[in-house]
Parts: C-alpha cells; sequence; structure tokens
C-alpha cells in the first residue's frame, strides 16, 4: 500500500518479538499462518472476525488454521527486519520493486498456480500479464541465476498509479489562472517546473517516487518524439486506431513494441541518467511548496497545497473527503506522455515450516470476487480481482444509473455524521431501495428526484414520472436526453473480460457499444474534456475518482513498471540524499535564513541594552556610594 502512517518494525517486534521467534509451527492447534500486510490494506469485517470465513474454508478440508496478522510501514523497515531472521512469514504483500530484489536475494518460494483457482478465474488478464512480464535474477543451487518471472513467485493483490492531484479552484485562485488553464496544464508532467505554479505543490519525500517524476521531466520530448514516431498516436497521444486487448495482451504489436521503449526510457538509472535526474529535480525542489510523507492527501483538502504528488488510492481518498467535507471539488491527472504504474502482491518467503499450501489457499480465498470486493471497498485501491462482485461495487461508486434508480443517503446533511456515512439507502438485506416515492427515504435529507425508478436495471430503465410511465424512455441513451445530461463510455475490457458471468454463472460474452448490453463497456459522468485555453493544443480529458482507479485504455501503453534499480541503487541513493540535502526550496531557506538573522539581531539587542543598562546601574551605585560617603564625612 501506498499510504503508511502508524509504527514500523521496531515498536512492532518489542510488542511481538517473543510469539515470532521460530517459524510457523504445525503444533497441537494446528497449522499457525503468519500474514504480513500493509496497514489498512485489509477489509475490516475480515480483520474483525479473525479470518473466520478463511479458517472454515480449510476447516472444511481437515485443516486447523490460525491466523497472526502483523502489518508493516515500508518495504525498506520490512526487508531490513526480515534479513535480521528475528522473524518468518509465511505470506508478505511487498511492492513490485521489493519483490524482485526478494527473488535476487533467492527469499521466496514458487506458487503452484495450478491451485490457486479463484485467481486464475477472476484475475485481470491484463493485470496479470503486466506482472509477468517483470523478471528478476534468481540464484540456483548450482550457484548460477537464472532470469524468472516475478508472477511465478508472486500473486498481485492492488495495483495503481502515481499522477498529480489538484485542486483547480485553489490553484486559479492563486496564481491568477482560469481553472481550465490549471486543468490543462497539469495534463502535462513538465508544468510541474513551471515557475507559474512556484510554491503551490508539495512532492514525494519517497525516491523512487520522486525519481520517476524526474525521469518524465527530464526525457519529455524524447518520450513525446517517441509518441509521434510510433506511428499508431494522433497529435493528442491517442492511439489513431482505437485500443485493441484480448486475453491479457496488446493485439497490435506496435502498441506492445512503443511500451516496451517507454519501461525502457523509464528504467534508466545508470550514473550518467541519475546525474542528470538528480540536476532536474534540484530545479523541480525549487518550484514546489515542500517535501511530504504521507501528508499530502489531508494538505489539500485543508487548502495548505494546490497540487500534490499523489498515488492513485490516496487520490481517491482525498477526493471523496474534498467533496463531503470542504467542498474542495479535486481532480486527478495521468499526464498525457504516461507514468508509473505500481503492483502490490502476495509472495511466500522460504521458511522452515513450509505452510506453502496453507498459503496459497490464502491468497485465493483473497482472490474470491466477493472478498476482493469487500477489500476494495475498505481500502480504496483498485484490486488485481474482476468479476461480478468487483463490478457491482464500482456501479455503485461511479456508475450515473445507479445514482438514476437508487436512493442516496447524502450524510453531509446530518449533525454527528461523516462523509463516509453516506450510501445508498439499504433495505433489511443491504440491498439498495430504488427510487420508488414510498416514503422510506427523508425528504429533506434525501435527494431521489420526482422520477419513480422502480423495476429498473442497469439493462434497461423503467421511469414513471408523478405516476405517469414515460414511454420515450426506452434504454439508458433515451434516459440521458430526457433528464438533458451526459454520461461518456470506459471501456473496462482490460478489467472485467472473460470474468463476468451470467444468473447461471456462465461466463457471458458481451456484445454491443453500450454499457447497456456489454459489461465490458461502463458509463460514468466523472471526465470532462477540456481544449486548450491557449487554442494550440489538442483537447484532453480530465477526471476525479474513477479515471484515478481505472485509467483509459488509452492510457495503458503509455504506463510503465518501475523496476528495482539493481546494482545502480548505489546511484539512486546519492542522488537523493543530494536532493534532500536541504529538504527546504530556496525561497524557504531565504525565508528560514531572515528569521534566523531577526533572531540573532533580536538576541544581540537585548544583550546589548542589558550590558548597557548593568553598566549604568553600577554607574548609579557608585554615585550614590559617593555621595552617601560624604555626606557621612559632613
Amino acid at each position: 500500500m501506498k499510504s503508511k502512517k502508524y509504527l514500523g518494525f521496531a515498536a512492532l517486534f518489542l510488542i511481538l518479538a517473543p510469539s515470532m521467534m521460530g517459524c510457523s509451527s504445525a503444533g497441537e492447534s494446528g497449522i499457525t499462518l503468519r500474514v504480513l500486510n500493509w496497514e489498512d490494506y485489509i477489509a475490516d469485517d475480515i480483520l474483525n472476525s479473525d479470518f473466520a470465513d478463511f479458517k472454515k474454508l480449510e476447516s472444511d478440508k481437515g485443516i486447523n488454521v490460525n491466523v497472526i496478522y502483523d502489518t508493516f510501514d515500508t518495504n525498506e523497515t520490512m526487508m531490513s527486519s526480515l534479513q535480521t531472521g528475528k522473524a518468518e512469514y509465511d505470506l508478505i504483500a511487498p511492492s513490485d520493486y521489493t519483490i524482485q530484489k526478494m527473488m535476487s536475494k533467492g527469499m521466496l518460494h514458487k506458487y503452484d498456480k495450478t491451485k490457486l483457482t479463484n485467481y486464475n478465474t477472476y484475475g485481470s488478464k491484463y493485470l496479470l500479464g503486466e506482472l509477468a512480464a517483470i523478471s528478476a535474477d534468481v540464484p540456483q543451487e548450482d550457484g548460477s541465476t537464472k532470469s524468472e518471472s516475478v508472477g511465478d513467485y508472486a500473486c498481485g493483490y492492488m495495483w495503481g498509479t502515481l499522477g498529480v492531484l489538484y485542486n483547480p479552484s485553489k490553484v486559479a485562485s492563486d496564481k491568477g489562472l482560469s481553472e481550465d488553464q490549471v486543468k490543462y496544464d497539469m495534463a502535462d508532467w513538465t508544468e510541474l517546473w513551471n515557475t507559474k505554479y512556484h510554491g503551490e505543490m508539495s512532492i514525494k519525500d519517497s525516491m523512487r517516487d520522486t525519481y520517476s517524476v524526474g525521469i518524465m521531466g527530464l526525457y519529455d520530448n524524447e518520450v513525446k518524439t517517441d509518441l509521434a514516431d510510433s506511428g499508431i498516436f494522433d497529435a493528442g497521444y491517442n492511439l489513431k486506431d482505437g485500443f485493441t486487448f484480448k486475453d491479457g495482451s496488446y493485439v497490435d504489436p506496435k502498441v506492445k513494441a512503443y511500451n516496451d521503449k517507454l519501461t525502457e526510457i523509464f528504467n534508466r538509472c545508470d550514473e550518467k541518467s541519475v546525474s542528470e535526474v538528480k540536476d532536474e529535480l534540484l530545479k523541480l525542489k525549487n518550484n514546489v511548496f515542500g517535501f511530504e510523507v504521507d501528508s499530502g492527501k489531508d494538505d489539500i483538502i485543508k487548502g495548505l497545497v494546490g497540487i500534490n504528488l499523489a498515488w492513485s488510492g490516496d487520490a481517491v481518498y482525498s477526493m471523496n473527503r474534498g467533496d463531503n467535507e470542504s467542498s474542495n471539488t479535486i481532480y486527478y491527472s495521468l499526464p498525457k506522455t504516461g507514468g508509473n504504474i505500481w503492483f502490490d502482491g502476495w509472495v511466500m518467503p522460504n521458511t522452515k515450516a513450509g505452510n506453502y499450501d496453507v498459503a496459497e489457499d490464502f491468497v485465493d480465498y483473497l482472490s474470491d470476487p466477493s472478498v476482493a470486493a469487500a477489500n476494495v471497498d475498505t481500502i480504496g485501491y483498485s484490486c488485481f480481482i474482476a468479476g461480478d462482485y468487483v463490478q457491482n461495487i464500482l456501479r455503485e461508486w461511479y456508475d450515473p444509473r445507479s445514482y438514476a434508480m437508487y436512493v442516496w443517503h447524502d450524510a453531509s446533511h446530518d449533525l454527528n455524521s461523516t462523509w463516509e456515512d453516506s450510501d445508498f439507502v439499504r433495505d433489511d438485506n443491504g440491498n439498495p431501495v430504488l427510487k420508488d416515492g414510498t416514503g422510506v427515504h427523508s425528504d429533506t435529507n434525501d435527494d431521489y428526484g420526482e422520477l419513480d425508478m422502480t423495476g429498473s436495471t442497469y439493462d434497461k430503465p423503467v421511469v414513471s414520472k408523478s405516476g405517469t410511465a414515460v414511454s420515450e424512455v426506452t434504454d439508458w441513451a433515451s434516459f440521458q436526453t430526457y433528464t438533458n445530461v451526459e454520461w461518456t463510455v470506459s471501456d473496462l475490457t482490460y478489467i472485467f473480460e472473460n470474468t463476468l458471468t451470467d444468473d447461471t454463472g456462465a461466463l457471458i460474452t458481451p456484445t454491443g457499444t453500450t454499457p447497456d448490453t456489454n459489461g465490458y463497456l461502463f458509463y460514468t459522468d466523472g471526465t470532462e474534456t477540456i481544449s486548450d485555453p491557449a487554442g494550440k493544443g489538442e483537447d484532453i480529458v480530465v477526471g476525479r475518482q474513477f479515471l484515478a482507479q481505472y485509467p483509459t485504455t488509452q492510457m495503458l501503453p503509455k504506463l510503465a513498471i518501475m523496476k528495482d534499480y539493481g546494482t545502480n541503487n548505489k546511484y539512486v541513493l546519492s542522488m537523493w540524499q543530494s536532493v534532500k540535502a536541504n529538504n527546504l526550496p530556496y525561497w524557504g531557506v531565504i525565508v528560514f535564513g531572515i528569521i534566523i538573522l531577526g533572531a540573532i539581531l533580536f538576541i544581540g539587542t537585548n544583550l546589548i541594552i542589558k550590558h548597557y543598562n548593568r553598566k549604568i546601574r553600577i554607574e548609579r551605585r557608585k554615585e550614590t556610594a559617593a555621595d552617601m560617603a560624604e555626606h557621612e564625612e559632613k
């Protein structure tokens, strides 16, 4: 997970070390499965139930399992603690580059993927293909190394992107710009260096993430030239012939070739490249407000900054809170030339206990779509798993048809409620209540409108107005016309392909060009098309929560995985130390220097005054003593 804000391993081991020494075991109480995950990275109900459903699944197989569940704060502290040998875990969920590092150190056990029924059936074919494409050199028994796929040693859990979170209203007000200008600019990485946004942005105090931004800034011209020369993108960097994707692979080999080239650029970490990136980051540092570790997602809500370098899951959190708490309409941008796509996955460290079968069962349990949907609902990040349950939760969150059909409870009108209480009004079975005018909802607090939507489904609307059927509304396209709204269609084939089922449980074969008939397509009202205010560039599409979680298919070829630096890590570490040597931008140094100088002058002046006053008091005492002596003589 990309949001870490709790105690790390130092405190954890002080508390748990006695119970964690040694290895997982199968004692009198059965098998102990030890799981290590990011903080806040699993469904609350699963954690609070002490994994009751998983234990029941294992019990039905005749296996008595006890789960010990711990958390960590960063990949680096996790690795450091594991390498001390103080603890062993059967399952850990590190990030992609750390998985590569663990593989290269011979720390991991391979999966038997034939046992992972849910994972193989419901995993997004695109994401599984991306994970399988990453490799690492794994030590062999004969002392040699062999390049092996990360997909053999890891099962994908959550994924996301790194992009630009911004409040166009605040930035426009601060800088005297139009909101459209801000939205248009934030689709270009190089604008982060533009002095017209000076002091408006915070960036991550994270070596890899900020380095990736330096890469995209440094090689911007090369990337744009490659986009133009590829022959498959138009002037707006969109695929000319649309996006073709099937069974987890790019149909057009030219698309794959371009993504390979971008990935090479994105992973340049030789000494010369790192030195050049350092120079770019030093320039960037002079243009930003400062660095932040985990406060950026809250700072932008409070209005402390107008732009923040953010992980997609944190961006969704900020946008949700901004909508419901502060009336700040915040946006998330994946700049048009692309960026970083990252993964967190489950790995099985080599252990003495070797509880690999049970560990694989646990991963497959998490890969059940109903469990994956529960995790997504708690975490807010996007999961590797698709299927009907995940589609349903996305529909409740982002599909405008849901808000047309169901009664929405807006908790912002209620005292003693938080934005997290906003939800659809539900019946006793937990199902959303249709807008039917029966009075189960509150006129004051819930916006259900004047239309009765009883009987509506995602395939077809059923609309009545004041008790009279509206015959011209025969499909959702007609509904949009009738209600004078406009929705766009997003293609989520890359997520849901071959994972959706009908009422009988059979895989569906979507047909048609609208979400009414094609379950791979998705209606959304969360996108806007912005034209270049200067009238020179191409139109761009900007968006919010939905696009943060699920980039358009046009963006996929422009997303690159950032791999482990390997032996070049020393160059990147040295670079980062130089960039962070002074964590204040130059204007901060000036202000800080003025404050220090003022303090020195203030203290110095006080000392001089005190010395002068003391001298006067001494002189006065001498004069008084002399007067008294003269008086006595008289």
